[in-house]
């Protein structure tokens, strides 16, 4: 009896010693808000909301080490297109399909090269360069999950690895400016070759970065030497399409860019070479080590990139043989669903396979490191645990399988049996302004066929008006007419 009583008064202690702390705490808060908040913790309720969590961390980070400040995995966008996008079911005109329709997701890219690379779903793995952005074992795991799934892995601005070549049954040869990877031999290995001049998080900026921050394996191939990445391309652009066209004549030639404002011009001037695809990487593209001022202010949406490219390269009589592949803040199937039906062909996804491939893995490092920590190439830095490969593998095929399922519930909720079949009037703006630059309808107004109903019902019951006016007066007579005799 004597313990029950014991831990009744110390909890009763505890009790009032929590409303006690609690009440001194409170008349505190309420003293210093009385008083001019420049001199008191208030200030941070007006801090932050003038210069968010985000701007305060970069500020920090420069006034630290003096140089450009990063974050990695993308960044937000200032209008967010894809989520003011939704999408219009199908009812009875036109119908929608039974849940075990089949739904085409195949597709290929490069149709008219001599050897297409085809893939069991229009989503594949954006670069990420091995040493510089991810660490080998990301790598690896990425390259086996596209291999089960049945889609494509693209190397990324890093060296050669082996071991992603040798696991990735579709492997996308991604020529960066550096000065590595373009060895005849490694080129020769490529289903696909994508030649690189810049990228949504960097723009075209060359980037350096010294040996200490490359992962082991990296630094060591490169002898100890920093890691380069030039500003522009090293050699003219028509003699290195050519020279790797002499060196894979079969294979698709693509070529990646960060989108821009004058992206038609680039679009001309590409397609002219004779590629067979083109990458448009969207300002919500993320990166390993970008500068913030870059990654955080430059570029274009990727909605609207993919509904101008779409419509130029139409216009440029091309669209059936140059594929479009789109990439930057993309994060699950609906975002991929709408972006075919603005005109993309392939999606690329990259950031957001890092969160599926870190599944049941960051518990090891959380809260003493992020989460970024067991996937970011840190170098000489590195001390997070090893990733489970194996593990982290199946997780992100078990994404790629949880997609492709979604995206044929999208396509059956939307009455099509392809996602080839996807098209602009599938979607709906959830705002005016979408609409307009999207030039889709919007769901605050009647669609077409609506307006042109409506405005024929009005019609209708304005004879109809008219008819029983004229009706009552021939019943009464005309007012101030009389008859004569």
């Amino acid at each position: 009896m004597i313990p029950f009583i014991t831990a009744g008064l110390i909890l009763a202690i505890l009790a009032v010693l929590a409303v006690w702390g609690f009440r001194r705490l409170m008349r505190r808060g309420e003293a210093a808000l009385g008083h001019n908040a420049g001199w008191s913790i208030a200030e941070w309720l007006f801090s932050l909301k003038t210069h968010d969590v985000a701007n305060i961390a970069l500020t920090m980070q420069r006034a630290e080490q003096g140089t450009p400040a990063q974050h990695p995995l993308g960044s937000r966008p200032h209008v967010d297109w894809l989520d003011q996008i939704g999408f219009d079911p199908a009812t009875l005109v036109p119908g929608a399909l039974a849940q075990k329709h089949p739904v085409a997701l195949n597709t290929v890219i490069g149709p008219k090269a001599r050897r297409p690379l085809p893939l069991a779903l229009p989503v594949i793995v954006a670069p990420m360069g091995y040493g510089l952005a991810v660490d080998e074992d990301v790598k690896v795991a990425l390259a086996e999950a596209a291999s089960v799934s049945g889609t494509a892995i693209v190397t990324g601005e890093g060296p050669y690895l082996p071991e992603e070549r040798a696991l990735a049954e579709r492997w996308v040869l991604q020529l960066s400016r550096a000065s590595w990877a373009h060895q005849p031999e490694v080129v020769r290995l490529a289903d696909m070759v994508e030649i690189q001049l810049s990228q949504g998080a960097e723009a075209g900026i060359g980037i350096q970065k010294p040996a200490s921050a490359l992962a082991s394996r990296m630094a060591r191939d490169l002898g100890g030497q920093k890691a380069v990445i030039h500003h522009a391309p090293f050699r003219k652009l028509e003699s290195w399409v050519a020279d790797v066209r002499s060196l894979v004549p079969d294979v698709p030639i693509g070529i990646k860019i960060a989108g821009s404002h004058h992206l038609e011009d680039d679009l001309t001037y590409l397609t002219a070479l004779g590629i067979d695809a083109v990458t448009l990487d969207g300002s919500t593209a993320g990166s390993a080590g970008s500068p913030a001022v870059i990654s955080d202010h430059f570029g274009v949406t990727t909605a609207l990139l993919t509904v101008r490219a779409h419509r130029w390269l139409q216009v440029l009589g091309v669209r059936d043989r140059v594929t479009l592949i789109v990439s930057g803040g993309v994060h699950d199937a609906a975002d991929i669903a709408k972006l075919l039906a603005l005109g993309a062909d392939v999606v690329a996804v990259g950031s957001i396979l890092l969160f599926a491939l870190a599944h049941e893995e960051v518990w090891k490092i959380v809260p003493e490191k992020p989460p970024t920590a067991l996937v970011l190439a840190h170098g000489s830095k590195r001390t997070a645990p090893p990733l489970n490969r194996d593990r982290a593998a199946e997780h992100v095929a078990n994404w790629f399988e949880a997609t492709a399922k979604e995206l044929r519930e999208i396509c059956r909720a939307v009455g099509v049996g392809s996602t080839h079949d996807l098209r602009p009037f599938h979607l709906m703006a959830r705002t005016p302004e979408a609409a307009r630059v999207l030039g889709l309808s919007y769901d605050g107004e009647p669609g077409p066929w609506q307006r042109v109903a409506h405005s024929l019902q009005r019609l209708v019951e304005a004879y109809q008006e008219e008819d029983e006016a004229l009706w009552r007066i021939l019943q009464t007579g005309f007012p101030g007419i009389h008859s004569i005799s």
